[in-house]
């Protein structure tokens, strides 16, 4: 990898959110935590959080999250959609005042993983074991995922459909990974091309580049044999030289590969 073509790439901060409802009583409790649960879930959703529910306990009258957000200005309004900030708002009304955030210090779970796209000349559509909570769209420059809300504002029809096939991938690579009964057929829609997960994930590619305004490309992964020197799609050459960001790049059909080592 080519030091040069590297993004500043910062740790993780990690952060108690520290809140306390304005009353006690049961009704109150009960549409303070479904609120607060929505508020925390629409961060997540665009990665300005990587949040679990078990993160969040009870200390006396107070409520503490902890929470990892991958810059230390995540969470600032300024980043809020008009989905968020009405969340927000509804939270707030419903605490006694304004949630205090106190650093903890940097996440060592997802060190070196993300990047703010800053530099991004095209991106990388690519499922990595372990990174279930964070956006599948990487730096075409630097390799780290980018959240979501550093993005281009991507329609509902293509979040909807990133989503699903998410999931999907996810679904093979645990299969893949954990046993053996559904390994070679999981192996097989991962790394095929013409797998139907793969064409969709290429269908994306192609919706997420017209929304995002650069190139998209797809990532094959393989982990039995080697990939042909041939792009598996059009048959060009598309072995990268030494150094590149991945060892294959066929700029024509938009997919990419690693060599495994």
């Amino acid at each position: 990898m080519n030091d040069e073509s590297l993004c500043a790439v910062p740790p993780m901060a990690v952060y108690d959110m520290i809140f306390m409802p304005a009353r006690k009583d049961e009704d109150f409790i009960e549409d303070f935590e479904v609120t607060m649960a929505s508020f925390f879930t629409a961060l997540s959703g665009k990665n300005r959080i990587i949040f679990e529910t078990e993160n969040i306990c009870k200390q006396g009258a107070h409520y503490v999250a902890r929470i990892t957000a991958p810059f230390k200005d995540a969470l600032e309004e300024k980043y809020d959609d008009k989905y968020v900030k009405k969340l927000r708002e509804k939270f707030y009304s419903l605490l006694e005042k304004e949630p205090e955030l106190e650093y903890v210090g940097e996440d060592i779970c997802y060190t070196d993983c993300v990047c703010g796209g800053e530099e991004a000349q095209d991106y990388i559509l690519c499922i990595f074991p372990h990174l279930e909570d964070i956006s599948p769209i990487r730096c075409g420059q630097c390799w780290s995922n980018i959240p979501y809300y550093l993005l281009p504002e991507l329609s509902e029809e293509t979040r909807e459909e990133l989503r699903n096939w998410k999931s999907v991938y996810f679904a093979y690579d645990k299969l893949f990974y954990a046993t053996d009964i559904g390994e070679m057929g999981a192996h097989k829609m991962m790394s095929k091309v013409d797998s139907r997960l793969n064409k969709k994930g290429m269908e994306i590619c192609r919706k997420l580049e017209k929304e995002l305004g650069k190139p998209v490309y797809y990532y094959i992964y393989r982990f039995y044999g080697k990939h042909g020197k041939a792009c598996p799609i059009c048959g060009g050459e598309w072995k990268e030289p030494q150094g590149a960001i991945t060892d294959y790049r066929c700029r024509k059909c938009r997919i990419v590969a690693h060599e495994r080592s």
